[in-house]
């Protein structure tokens, strides 16, 4: 998924990356210790805590993959570009992204229907049966995506099999992208599973700031100052939620981006799209530890010891 580096600013692009990716592998392997530990310690872990420990282990693998891959395209690029490792590179990444694609959009449903309030039946119903269908709900999307990409991987084996006995240039420029480029026949697989993940999420997003709106300028209605707990409450939640979405629609940027390059073969677009498509877990990452009291404490906790140990 990486290019050879031969200017400046492929220097520069490769440089950032990396630092996204070491952040994010840091970042979501810190909730996974973090997690971990108190599931150690309890014996125990609530829906959420799973959902975001298998968030942070689905992309804690994902970024190490790419940080792994983008080392050795540095450090040897005649090495990389190997059919079998670029093979095993993508399919690493497809599913790893996919797994992390559910579990954020999963995660998100899951805040959205224990916050909000709204008089519908099917909200009612599904917000007293969250806790029980999360985990379903998520490894059969897990389980449907996994089936839907069988036919892409079977047509990606069958034209390369093709190429491969005929040795000949292929019959038309389809099969010949088809021929160079693994993406262009998982192109409308991703899109479609990031398509549905992106409605799902920014939708729980939405009524999750709707609800929370609301609440908070009830309770200025109601007479209660800004400087009132529970209002400061909702305000710090509608502040890194607002980042979230907005960080989601970058990632939808990157995602038009990377598909214009799968499919015009722009080798300016590609640095650009894995920037675009690494700052959402970078941020969200950020955000859930800043957010989450246990997470923070123990963050806390860690800049204590170190500042007390200089």
């Amino acid at each position: 998924m990486m290019t050879v580096l031969t200017s400046p600013l492929d220097i520069l692009s490769w440089t950032i990356m990396e630092i996204i990716l070491v952040i994010c592998v840091l970042g979501n392997g810190f909730i996974i210790f973090v997690n971990g530990y108190y599931w150690l310690q309890n014996r125990k872990m609530v829906v959420c805590d799973i959902l975001l420990t298998a968030l942070s282990t689905s992309r804690f693998l994902l970024h190490f993959v790419l940080l792994m891959n983008s080392v050795l395209n540095f450090i040897s690029p005649e090495a990389y570009f190997n059919r079998y490792k670029m093979e095993m590179e993508f399919f690493s990444w497809l599913f790893l992204n996919m797994i992390s694609l559910w579990c954020n959009t999963w995660l998100s449903v899951f805040y959205c229907l224990k916050v909000t309030n709204f008089p519908n039946r099917l909200f009612l119903w599904l917000k007293t049966r969250i806790n029980a269908l999360t985990l379903k709900l998520l490894g059969m999307s897990i389980v449907v995506s996994t089936i839907f990409s069988v036919p892409s991987a079977i047509s990606y084996y069958d034209q390369k099999k093709w190429c491969n006995m005929t040795g000949m240039q292929p019959l038309n420029a389809s099969q010949s992208t088809v021929c160079k480029n693994i993406g262009t026949v998982f192109l409308p697989l991703q899109l479609c599973v990031f398509s549905i993940n992106f409605i799902m999420n920014i939708t729980a997003s939405i009524l999750l700031l709707t609800s929370l709106w609301r609440h908070t300028r009830n309770l200025r209605k109601s007479g209660i100052g800004v400087k009132d707990l529970n209002t400061r409450i909702h305000v710090n939640v509608i502040k890194p939620l607002i980042f979230s979405v907005f960080f989601y629609l970058i990632y939808f940027a990157g995602t038009i981006i990377y598909a214009t390059h799968i499919v015009n073969k722009r080798e300016t677009a590609a640095m650009a799209s894995y920037i675009m498509l690494s700052l959402l877990p970078l941020s969200h990452s950020v955000i859930l530890i800043w957010t989450n009291p246990k997470l923070k404490t123990s963050y806390a906790r860690i800049l204590n010891f170190k500042w007390r140990a200089s």
